[in-house]
């Protein structure tokens, strides 16, 4: 694409068009140049009439400062307040507004030449400046799910627990608390009165605390009764993983437990009426199943030998 500068008679053309309130599109398809080049145009020449305007209103303050000014002994505060002290009565501006006209050129001189020169160039920035998302990870307990590192989705380590609740009648505070490991599949229930959450939150940590579960991690979903669990997390020095809503898949091991608990306890039976050692009994009956995902062996035995071997 060829470019061509602006003779006088196209800015003669753009100077009538815009005096008789055509846009500058309109300006641009009549001579068949860009609206563009049409507002840079305008624009430098209003810039140019401002120029001239404070040449004009402000030239004897002008002229003083350019005779005078010394950036060595004689600064522009002091020749402000000097002018405004031998020349009241005639119009002068502020030292804040003769820096705007220096920094925007508008009178002859220069960024270099005043007293504390602008220093150009990349804005320094502290050394160690630590990563917004690395401070988080770092900091913070409770955190989204997209945040949850990948060598817990292996599945290669016991430890990283989901936590679910399973309710009962509808409008009934009782509920039943599911925690799953997702590497040994090893389940245990807990017997819920209520669904406050420092209630649940305090329920999970004795109930861990008194049975030795190990915690390495915990993910849950985005239930009203988990939303202080992040002080048991914080307590066992753990990070809580939060699901996105309406995400189960997220939490499938926790997920396909909560169906095998339904067929001990199916929908619509009233939590009240389920006893804790009932709900230790079922866990032990999950726990001893044969499951063919690790070739018929029970969540005891791959458990156990975690804690023998370390490995499957």
């Amino acid at each position: 694409m060829n470019y061509k500068h602006l003779d006088e008679k196209k800015k003669a053309q753009i100077d009538v068009l815009f005096k008789l309130d055509y846009s500058m599109r309109e300006i641009g398809r009549q001579l068949h140049i860009s609206h563009s080049t049409v507002s840079r145009y305008l624009r430098k020449k209003t810039t140019d009439k401002k120029r001239l305007d404070i040449q004009k209103k402000y030239k004897d303050f002008i002229n003083y400062l350019l005779q005078h000014y010394d950036w060595r002994v004689n600064s522009i505060e002091a020749c402000v307040y000097k002018f405004k002290t031998y020349y009241p009565y005639k119009p002068s501006v502020s030292t804040q507004q003769v820096y705007h006209w220096i920094n925007e050129n508008k009178i002859a001189i220069r960024v270099e030449d005043t007293c504390y020169k602008r220093k150009k160039g990349k804005r320094k920035r502290r050394n160690g400046m630590m990563n917004h998302l690395q401070w988080n990870l770092d900091n913070k307990t409770v955190l989204p799910i997209r945040l949850r590192p990948k060598y817990i989705e292996k599945r290669d380590e016991p430890g990283h627990l989901e936590i679910d609740s399973i309710i009962g009648r509808r409008n009934e505070y009782g509920s039943i608390i599911s925690i799953v490991d997702r590497c040994t599949r090893v389940i245990w229930l807990i017997k819920a009165e209520g669904k406050n959450e420092y209630y649940i939150d305090k329920l999970i940590r004795k109930y861990i605390i008194e049975n030795r579960i190990e915690v390495k991690s915990i993910t849950t979903d985005n239930g009203l009764e988990f939303q202080a669990l992040g002080i048991t997390a914080k307590r066992l020095g753990v990070k809580l993983y939060k699901c996105d809503p309406y995400c189960s898949f997220q939490r499938g091991s926790n997920e396909r437990a909560n169906g095998i608990v339904r067929r001990f306890i199916p929908k619509g039976k009233s939590m009240y009426e389920v006893e804790q050692q009932y709900l230790d009994d079922i866990s032990f009956k999950i726990n001893s199943m044969n499951r063919k995902i690790f070739d018929f062996k029970t969540a005891y035995d791959i458990e156990y030998e975690y804690m023998t071997n370390g490995a499957l």
